[in-house]
């Protein structure tokens, strides 16, 4: 019987594999930083079709929006409550390696320097107190969530 459930999950990956060039296994998460960790949040609006959503685009846009000190705390309470996805991604095909953050990337800038991307796209980055990247996820959120909490804490434009 294992044999048979593991022949099945073998074709059923190789059957998704043929559609998308790779397999996502997610689960749940929540997102809880400390608030001592943290020096500021900021947001990435890159809704403008002029505006670039891949990676770097830290590097070429500025945030549009700092939340006050006084309302930190309150902002990554609400963002822990936001349900992350992450991805165990399995690449069985070349696939095109742009990734794009989504309508909405929140910055976290930690004590330490370090500094992380959080959006609905399924991609983030840490970087290093010098710009170099160390880690890299696939976790992913809500994207209407994402922009009602922003929304909450900053008054977001019409689309441009």
């Amino acid at each position: 019987m294992k044999h048979h459930n593991l022949a099945l999950l073998l074709v059923v990956l190789l059957i998704m594999s043929s559609f998308s060039g790779c397999i996502m296994i997610g689960f749940h998460k929540n997102i809880d930083i400390p608030t001592d960790d943290v020096v500021s949040v900021q947001f990435y609006d890159l809704r403008a079709p002029d505006i670039s959503g891949g990676a770097g685009f830290h590097e070429k846009y500025d945030p549009v929006y700092t939340v006050p000190e006084a309302e930190k705390e309150a902002f990554l309470e609400d963002f822990s409550k936001l349900d992350f996805q992450e991805g165990f991604i399995i690449v069985l095909a070349a696939v095109d390696p742009s990734f794009y953050y989504g309508d909405w990337v929140v910055r976290i800038n930690f004590t330490n320097g370090q500094y992380s991307f959080y959006s609905c796209g399924g991609y983030g980055e840490t970087y290093d107190e010098t710009g170099k990247r160390i880690s890299s996820d696939h976790a992913s959120c809500d994207d209407e969530q994402l922009q009602d909490l922003i929304g909450k804490y900053y008054n977001i434009p019409q689309k441009k």
